[in-house]
């Protein structure tokens, strides 16, 4: 039996209007994918919030997203105390669930399901904390720029189906 690959990445985004980089890493034990300070320069004007941008979990198998879910929700709620006193100083935190989506072989076919259980979805919700879900579809994947929602394409190579 052959298992077809169906990359994943759960990411996560802080905005904040006061708190450092270096002290949500820190807090968080986090290493950021990219981030910057209020302040600084930032698309020609200097940032008004602290952006930090992280990865907490990724697979290359639809079977390893429910472990994925589980580790996430394990660091949500290791983190519950931070999330408080940060979303209650102005502080953002989103969620984001990436997904590639296959090309289907016939119009119509499923080519993405995903499945949250209302317990996952509650700790969500009680802890201030926001949820996307994006797919994507070919050999390059879109950055999201989470404050903007501006786009620029990274291009990786696409995992062959076997």
């Amino acid at each position: 039996m052959t298992t077809t690959k169906d990359p994943f990445s759960i990411q996560i985004v802080l905005r904040h209007p006061s708190y450092s980089p270096q002290h949500i890493s820190k807090a968080l034990s986090l290493k950021p994918e990219w981030s910057h300070a209020v302040g600084q320069a930032f698309l020609k004007a200097p940032a008004k919030w602290t952006v930090l941008y992280a990865t907490l979990q990724k697979g290359d198998y639809a079977s390893d997203y429910e472990g994925a879910l589980t580790k996430v929700a394990l660091f949500l709620e290791k983190n519950s105390t931070f999330w408080t006193d940060f979303i209650g100083g102005d502080g953002e935190v989103e969620l984001i669930l990436n997904h590639t989506v296959n090309p289907q072989d016939e119009e119509g076919d499923e080519c993405f399901e995903l499945y949250l259980a209302p317990a996952f979805l509650g700790q969500l919700s009680s802890l201030g904390i926001g949820l996307r879900v994006q797919g994507w579809q070919g050999k390059t994947v879109k950055v999201m720029h989470p404050r903007k929602k501006k786009a620029r394409r990274v291009t990786k190579p696409r995992a062959k189906s076997q």
